[in-house]
């Protein structure tokens, strides 16, 4: 971590995470410098970037998948050993095309996200086995025993869930700004709409825009009296994280252009555990 910080400097805030590693951000002010370290017990144990100007070597943000998949083997069975451990992820043939996984070296895994719609390289996540074991972001098949999950309290997953609404909320302006659309600004009544829907969908178990009652989108917002001109709304369930769901939408067509959609000003998330919503807005004047 010390050499780290020696070409980082100090991070703009930390967030917890729930993999016993916390998030140290750095860029949320410079798009093209964005990252999040993650740092456990002193050591950084998985790197996320995004931003086009930070060295991701051997790989770069932008870059066509297809040369990227010329140049190192991708497969769909991967496996990892420890001692008479042992663990094999099994990638169906949509995540080998757009979030393939592949070991640098021992102890080094990288996790490529390929946008389909431009066939590039959207960003990267470089992490470690034990990391790697704690997300399962595969189908996995294993003998022996995985890393344990430490249980969060009540308040501890709530500072979570609040952490991967900001980093939704600075993903998606890094992203829009990319495609040369205007940033969203921040709207706390809407982002109270969105996290009541992922609760909702949580606790009753269903995954839509219409609530369990019958609420659309627009009854949400005006029970919570959020005027509104437009509004659009994207969900996701069952991500790694905040990272892995906007990299989700992003390669979903209808998800992508509410994303990207330049009439929007404003944006709230709200984050439930595994449960993500974006409610995007043009508030009434």
């Amino acid at each position: 971590m010390g050499a780290f910080k020696e070409q980082w400097g100090e991070p703009e805030r930390i967030d917890p995470s729930s993999y016993g590693y916390e998030w140290y951000i750095y860029g949320n002010k410079s798009p093209k410098g964005y990252l999040q370290a993650g740092v456990e017990n002193g050591k950084v144990v998985t790197l996320f970037v995004i931003g086009s100007d930070v060295n991701t070597s051997p790989f770069t943000i932008g870059e066509n998948s297809n040369k990227i998949i010329q140049k190192f083997p991708i497969e769909s069975d991967i496996t990892i050993n420890d001692g008479e451990d042992f663990f094999r992820f099994e990638l169906s043939e949509q995540e080998v095309m757009l979030r393939p996984l592949i070991k640098l070296k021992d102890n080094v895994w990288v996790q490529l996200y390929f946008d389909k719609f431009t066939n590039q390289l959207s960003s990267v996540r470089y992490t470690t086995s034990d990391v790697l074991l704690k997300q399962r972001p595969y189908s996995i098949v294993y003998r022996g025993d995985l890393p344990p999950l430490g249980q969060l309290s009540e308040e501890e997953q709530k500072k979570v869930d609040q952490s991967e609404e900001q980093q939704v909320f600075e993903l998606t302006n890094i992203i829009r700004l990319k495609y040369e659309k205007n940033p969203l600004e921040w709207d706390e009544k809407t982002s109270e709409v969105a996290f009541l829907h992922s609760k909702d969908m949580l606790d009753q178990q269903y995954f839509s825009h219409e609530s369990k009652d019958g609420r659309t989108l627009s009854d949400r917002l005006q029970q919570k009296e959020v005027t509104f001109l437009q509004a659009g709304e994207n969900i996701a369930a069952n991500y790694t994280d905040g990272i892995a769901a906007v990299e989700g939408w992003m390669n979903s067509e209808g998800h992508r252009k509410t994303l990207l959609n330049n009439e929007y000003t404003h944006l709230g998330v709200g984050v439930d555990h595994k449960y993500y919503t974006q409610n995007f807005l043009v508030p009434m004047k």
